[in-house]
């Protein structure tokens, strides 16, 4: 089979060669490579079924809308300010720039560092969803050109090493004002308006919480359309790390997440792909309501840091629906700090448990980004391991070593923020 076979296979729970592994996020390969291409090539080195991205849908504002961002200090602290004016009115929002704030100079509308450092949200739900509306503007001609072109690359590469492409959501992109978008739920609402507002509305007047999912619903459909008529990807993916029971209890999950989630569900499939979700942690409370919503895949499946992830009643439950998981072993409890024989132990354990049957893309969840020594070893002893048991036989060292080191890959040159753009 060729990679992509196998993992389109593995996506429809159809009988494979062997147990696909490809890495859903891989920081520490991405900041030493210099394109697209060099990232994927470099994973194939290694025998991974590495996936290729399709390339970044740029965001824009409303054309009615206007942008001022600013520094200002107080008693020695930067904060980055924001005001976002609109036909409804004015957004203004403003952000403590500490504890090793990763972007000098750049400050992102969307990215996790501003949800424990805003000291004033963006976005105030009870008075600003009709400015909100404002934030999410229609993609331009030059927007989809730039995708197009780079998911042309994309599928250049893709077919050349018969590998499986990814749209809808990229981890390494340019810094800017886009950074870190694509197709999202509810982690968008983390970023605009803080989690605490969110968390309580969603139990007190959850109406609000809804028209709220409902704007970003709308941003995702179009952005899901252009990725189904401009690029050939096979499968689209949704970030959703914010989607879990540590933020919404079950039953607003059922009323508020999962009838979105549907929504996106069906116009991917109408379009004849696969549907990926990502949720790492504490879903299993709600994991009846994500497999009704017809997702072909849960991305993110992690035993250490999971929050109450159980591996064999997962399984149990995917298999029933014939749904694959993507995951398996912890990336950062695991590779990064643990020993090489806690990994293969841990990577052998997911075959055994989720690969029985098949509907497993072996995978450390959710990156493997600590640029150590016992972090790249442990990368080592990963895919060794995946390539001893990989096999439902697990036919012990038949299947050859991993041909990677840390010390063959040259050291990052170039300007990349956060990687390379196709």
């Amino acid at each position: 089979m060729t990679s992509r076979e196998r993992m389109l296979a593995t996506l429809e729970y159809r009988a494979v060669d062997y147990i696909p592994c490809s890495f859903m996020l891989f920081h520490n390969l991405y900041r030493k490579v210099q394109s697209e291409r060099e990232y994927v090539e470099r994973q194939l080195d290694m025998g991974l079924d590495a996936h290729v991205y399709v390339g970044h849908l740029r965001h824009s504002l409303h054309p009615d809308a206007q942008h001022h961002t600013w520094t200002e200090e107080r008693n020695g602290e930067k904060a980055f300010c924001r005001r976002i004016d609109t036909p409804a009115g004015p957004l203004t929002g403003r952000v403590r720039q500490r504890d090793n704030w990763p972007h000098e100079d750049n400050f992102p509308l969307f990215d996790d560092w501003i949800v424990t450092r805003a000291e004033e949200i963006l976005v105030k739900p009870e008075q600003d969803l009709e400015k909100l509306k404002y934030v999410f503007g229609p993609f331009r001609d030059e927007d989809i050109q730039y995708l197009k072109t780079r998911a042309l690359e994309a599928k250049r590469i893709a077919e050349e090493h018969r590998a499986l492409q990814v749209g809808g959501w990229k981890g390494f992109v340019e810094p800017g004002f886009h950074t870190d978008a694509g197709v999202m739920g509810f982690d968008c609402m983390a970023w605009l308006s803080g989690y605490e507002e969110i968390m309580a509305l969603s139990l007190t007047n959850s109406e609000i919480i809804k028209a709220y999912a409902n704007i970003i619903l709308e941003w995702n459909l179009k952005q899901i359309e252009i990725y189904l008529d401009v690029t050939d990807a096979d499968i689209i993916w949704r970030r959703a790390w914010y989607e879990t029971t540590e933020f919404w209890t079950p039953n607003t999950y059922r009323q508020l997440v999962a009838p979105v989630l549907k929504r996106e569900v069906d116009l991917v499939h109408q379009g004849g792909k696969k549907y990926g979700y990502i949720i790492t942690s504490a879903f299993l409370p709600i994991i009846d309501d994500i497999l009704d919503t017809g997702i072909d895949v849960l991305i993110g499946l992690d035993p250490k840091e999971g929050k109450g992830t159980d591996l064999s009643i997962v399984k149990r439950k995917f298999m029933d629906k014939r749904r694959t998981v993507w995951g398996g072993v912890s990336g950062a409890v695991t590779v990064e700090m643990g020993t090489e024989m806690q990994t293969r132990q841990a990577v052998k354990q997911a075959v055994d448990i989720l690969g029985d049957g098949g509907g497993l893309i072996l995978s450390p969840v959710d990156n493997v980004r600590e640029d150590t020594e016992n972090a790249w070893r442990n990368t080592r002893a990963f895919v060794d391991a995946w390539k001893e048991y990989r096999h439902p036989n697990h036919a012990r060292g038949a299947h050859g070593t991993c041909a990677f080191s840390s010390s063959s890959i040259p050291p990052r040159s170039g300007n990349i923020h956060q990687g390379a753009v196709l």
